[in-house]
């Protein structure tokens, strides 16, 4: 079974979360290396990493093991919205046909590898689960797993539905695992972009029928 990884790095503070004084340091201890370096050790191939043309990547940490997993692609219509840079991840893996994405925003530095692993393992024993995410207190929130059987509707996605709308659907059966840590949903590094995701991506599960 074949899991890519959509890392949006693209908010609208440059370099994912670094401070501008750190941003042309290669890992620099910002949230969005934080998030990455996670990502990198949970086999997740490719692991696509969108960003704004603007980004001068100062804050990528070292790729090491994870070189060629690891793509860069950047997003020109980052500026319009989430919806568009989550395009530009799903373009990046298609080709690939991957059984399904993992999907993560640069500003969660406390979303650990082990959390990862376990949407992975849980899709593994139900493939056909549509997607699978975490809740804390009755709120979703990124990363999610989501099944190849969603990726036309998140290409369709804009941003005034988000991707909450796709949770929101009776059709699809998801499964909402419980969030081991708050912090996982910390504001931190940045906290505009983070309220970008939150709107776009956040729903209470008390809403769902």
């Amino acid at each position: 079974m074949k899991v890519a990884g959509i890392f949006l790095a693209a908010g609208r503070s440059n370099g994912a979360g670094a401070s501008e004084g750190s941003q042309n340091r290669a890992g620099a201890g910002s949230a969005g290396a934080a998030m990455l370096s996670e990502l990198e050790t949970c086999g997740l191939a490719p692991l696509v990493v969108v960003v704004r043309a603007d980004d001068p990547l100062g804050w990528l940490p070292p790729a090491g093991k994870a070189e060629n997993m690891r793509r860069i692609e950047t997003c020109l219509t980052a500026h319009l919205g989430l919806s568009f840079s989550l395009r530009c991840g799903l373009n990046a893996v298609a080709s690939l046909q991957p059984d399904a994405v993992v999907i993560a925003a640069a500003d969660q530095p406390f979303v650990t590898a082990a959390q990862i692993r376990r949407f992975i393992q849980a899709y593994e024993q139900h493939p056909e689960l549509d997607y699978v995410t975490s809740a804390q207190e009755g709120l979703l929130m990124p990363p999610t797993l989501f099944s190849s059987t969603l990726f036309g509707g998140l290409q369709e996605l804009d941003d005034e539905e988000g991707i909450a709308a796709i949770m929101r659907t009776k059709e699809y059966k998801g499964l909402i695992l419980p969030q081991e840590s708050v912090q996982a949903f910390t504001e931190t590094g940045l906290p505009e972009s983070f309220g970008e995701y939150s709107r776009e991506w956040s729903v209470r599960s008390g809403n769902r029928q």
